[in-house]
C-alpha cells in the first residue's frame, strides 16, 4: 500500500552561549522551505499530530524545548493538554486578540505548568497584562529600528519574561542583540528551517468521525474497543502516541483494551479531534494489508481463547496478530517498527523471534495464508484442534470483519475454504 508522507519544519533557537536551547516547530505540507498557512487550527493540529504520532518528539527536539504556534481556538480547545508541558512552549500568534478573557485563559494555562511565548511582540503603551504571564517574548527584528528596539528592551526588562530575537540574519544583528541583553536568538544567521519527513498510516476519516461520536456519547467500552480492533491503522497510531513523550507509561501494553483504559475517554477524544483537525484520513479506501492485519488479530484472538480460555491472553493474541504486518505496512523491519511501541516482551518476542505460545499462533496464521496445512496440523495437534477447526475460526473472523460498517455483509460461503 502507498504510505502518506508527512512533514514538519524545525528551526533552532540559540542561547547566549551559542548552544541550542530549543526548536520552533513549523507547519509544512511538503519539502518546500516555506508554507502557506490558510487555517491556523489545522496547521497547529498537523504540527502536534506529526510531532506526537508520525515523527516523534524525541526525534524532533530530544530533551530541548519545542515552540509550537497556537491561536485562541487551540488555547480554548485544550488540545495542547496532550503535549508534555516540560518540553513544550505554547507560542501565542500575533493575530490573537488579547482580550481580558484570553489573558485570563493564558494565565490559567501558565498555572497548569505550561510555558508561554508571545510571537512577533509589538511594544505599545499601555502594555497588555499578557506580558506578565509570558515566559518568553519574541521580537521580530525587521519590525523595529535600533532606537525603538533599545526602548522596547529596556521596558520589557521590568518583567520576568526572557527575550528572544527573531529573524537574526547577520553577524551584526546577533552581536547587536547580544549586547542589548537578549537571552535567545533565532534566524538565518544560525540556521534556516529544515524539513523533516516520515511515512505514516492514516485511518479513514469516516472511522475517526464515528469514533469521535462514540466517545462524545460515552458509548460502551466494547464499542470503542471494537472500532480500534476493526481498524489496525488506528490501533498503530494509538500505540505510537502511548509511547510518545506526551503520554509515556512504564506499563507495558498487552492489549487494545489496556491502551484505551490508560488513556481514558477524555484524552482519547482530544487525540481523535486532533487527528480530524489535522486532516488525517483523507483517503477512506481500505487496504488489503490492513484487512489482513485485522483478520490475523481476530483469528489469533479466537484461537487463543479457544485454547486457553483466558480473555487477557486472547487480548494479547489479538494485539500480536494485528501488529504482525506492521513492518510490511511501514516498509521497514519488524524490530524497527515495534521499537516505536511500548509493548510487552511476550508480544515483541512473538513478532520478532516467533517465540513462545504467541509466536506459535503468529506462525499458524501466517501458514494459513500460505496454505501450509501440514505445519498447521502439527502445531494444532497438541491443543486437540484440527485444520478444519482453524478454517471455521477464519470464516467467523471474516464474517465479523465484513459485517462491520455494511448493512449487507457478503455471504459466508464467499470466504470459506473447502473443509477437509
Amino acid at each position: 500500500m502507498e504510505l502518506n508522507k508527512v512533514f514538519i519544519g524545525r528551526q533552532p533557537i540559540i542561547n547566549r552561549n551559542k548552544k541550542i536551547f530549543g526548536y520552533e516547530l513549523l507547519f509544512r505540507n511538503n519539502t518546500a522551505p516555506g508554507a502557506n498557512v490558510t487555517n491556523n487550527i489545522r496547521a497547529t493540529a498537523s504540527v502536534i499530530v506529526n510531532a506526537l504520532n508520525n515523527i516523534g518528539l524525541k526525534k524532533l527536539i530530544g530533551e530541548k524545548k519545542g515552540f509550537i504556534n497556537v491561536d485562541e481556538e487551540i488555547l480554548e480547545s485544550g488540545m495542547f493538554d496532550l503535549l508534555p508541558k516540560e518540553h513544550i512552549v505554547l507560542e501565542i500568534l500575533e493575530t490573537v486578540e488579547l482580550t481580558s478573557d484570553v489573558v485570563e485563559l493564558c494565565t490559567n494555562i501558565r498555572r497548569q505548568g505550561y510555558r508561554l511565548a508571545l510571537d512577533d511582540f509589538i511594544y505599545n503603551v499601555p502594555l497588555s497584562p499578557i506580558v506578565g504571564a509570558a515566559n518568553f517574548i519574541k521580537i521580530d527584528l525587521p519590525m523595529y529600528d535600533r532606537q525603538s528596539l533599545v526602548r522596547t528592551v529596556r521596558h520589557l526588562r521590568e518583567y520576568p519574561a526572557r527575550l528572544l530575537a527573531e529573524k537574526v540574519e547577520t553577524k551584526e544583528d546577533f552581536e547587536y542583540c547580544y549586547n542589548l541583553g537578549f537571552d535567545f536568538f533565532q534566524g538565518y544567521f544560525f540556521a534556516r528551517p529544515c524539513v523533516i519527513s516520515a511515512k505514516s498510516l492514516s485511518p479513514a476519516q469516516l472511522v475517526l468521525i464515528e469514533l469521535s461520536r462514540s466517545l462524545s456519547r460515552e458509548d460502551e467500552f466494547s464499542t470503542i474497543e471494537g472500532l480500534f480492533k476493526k481498524n489496525p491503522e488506528l490501533n498503530y497510531k494509538l500505540l505510537k502516541f502511548m509511547n510518545s513523550a506526551a503520554f509515556y507509561t512504564n506499563e507495558k501494553i498487552t492489549s487494545v483494551r489496556q491502551s484505551i483504559a490508560l488513556l481514558g475517554y477524555r484524552n482519547l477524544q482530544k487525540w481523535v479531534t486532533l487527528l480530524l483537525f489535522a486532516g488525517e484520513g483523507g483517503d477512506p479506501k481500505s487496504s488489503p494489508l490492513l484487512e489482513r492485519a485485522a483478520l490475523r488479530g481476530r483469528i489469533m484472538e479466537i484461537l487463543a481463547k479457544k485454547i486457553t480460555g483466558d480473555p487477557a491472553f486472547a487480548d494479547s493474541a489479538f494485539m500480536a496478530g494485528a501488529l504482525s504486518l506492521i513492518g510490511v505496512l511501514l516498509q521497514t523491519s519488524i524490530s524497527d517498527a515495534l521499537a516505536e511501541f511500548n509493548l510487552s516482551q511476550e508480544i515483541n518476542d512473538a513478532l520478532i523471534h516467533k517465540a513462545g505460545f504467541l509466536g506459535t499462533l503468529v506462525l499458524v496464521t501466517e501458514m494459513l495464508e500460505q496454505e501450509n496445512f501440514g505445519f498447521i496440523q502439527e502445531a494444532l495437534r497438541e491443543f486437540s484442534l484440527t485444520v478444519d477447526d482453524l478454517f471455521l475460526i477464519e470464516r467467523d473472523a471474516i464474517i465479523e470483519y465484513e459485517s462491520y460498517g455494511n448493512e449487507e455483509p457478503r455471504s459466508p460461503q464467499t470466504h470459506s475454504r473447502a473443509l477437509f
